[in-house]
């Protein structure tokens, strides 16, 4: 497994070709990770943001920026907010809190695709080298980024859910290589309901860039599906040698995990 975290915080702009909410129906066999993060948000109370105070019966003042993030006094308030070292402060976390909010749900479409970019953003410098190596190899086709977390969760800067309790599990990615072919056998047959995204997909990869963009399709376990064409960062050659340097050591069919929060 590789760290995803890099040094530069340079936003990409992405395009947004076509985006779906797959009804994804579970039942108690695939009961997992989104669940129980879902579950310990429920149950647990809330705790301080810094220190880590149960608030217990007691209702913590709130971040007014978000309304999220609480806190058992002025100075941990205060602490968070810098922050310092490898730890992200809440000044640069504050934003995306407020996108998902207490229920840890992204509710408006443009926050939807801002939350798609954060995640993509944090795993260019693998995922993008990734893609360039694999398309050398296996032809035109697309990056597909899977996590079984849900988007709100991926897409917070830090491991930390809305009632400042640490995630339950690793925040994680799968990046695959696909061609049309194999999203037809593979991921369609497997999942019938992605077949929505097929036409948008199809005319992407035909028509792409190789050089300066890459396309890719996302889907997260809240059933959040969305197909996209991002611009190459860092650019063709570096990524040339970046995806060599990473990938070219004879795996060629084997998929990456990518966890985000480690260091």
């Amino acid at each position: 497994m590789m760290s995803a975290n890099t040094t530069d915080s340079t936003p990409v702009l992405f395009r947004w070709l076509k985006v779906a909410e797959l009804g994804y129906a579970e039942d108690s066999n695939t009961k997992n990770s989104n669940e129980q993060m879902d579950e310990q948000q429920q149950q647990d109370g809330a705790v301080c943001f810094h220190c880590g105070k149960e608030a217990n019966e007691m209702s913590f003042p709130k971040c007014a920026k978000c309304g999220v993030a609480s806190y058992c006094s002025r100075d941990c308030q205060v602490s968070n907010w810098k922050s310092g070292g490898d730890k992200i402060g809440h000044k640069h976390a504050c934003a995306a809190y407020k996108r998902v909010g207490e229920d840890m749900m992204i509710i408006f479409s443009d926050d939807k695709d801002t939350a798609r970019q954060d995640v993509l953003s944090k795993i260019r410098f693998y995922a993008f080298p990734y893609a360039v190596y694999k398309a050398s190899t296996a032809g035109r086709g697309f990056l597909f980024v899977q996590s079984d977390s849900s988007l709100a969760v991926m897409s917070l800067p830090i491991p930390i859910l809305s009632n400042g309790r640490s995630c339950p599990q690793q925040r994680s990615v799968f990046l695959h290589w696909l061609t049309m072919e194999e999203y037809d056998k593979e991921v369609c047959r497997d999942d019938f309901e992605m077949a929505v995204m097929r036409n948008e997909l199809k005319s992407v990869v035909e028509t792409y860039d190789d050089k300066v963009e890459v396309p890719v399709l996302m889907r997260f376990r809240c059933g959040q599906v969305a197909v996209g064409l991002a611009p190459l960062v860092p650019d063709y050659k570096l990524c040339q040698i970046l995806g060599k340097e990473y990938y070219g050591h004879g795996q060629e069919s084997g998929a990456v995990q990518l966890n985000i929060d480690d260091v």
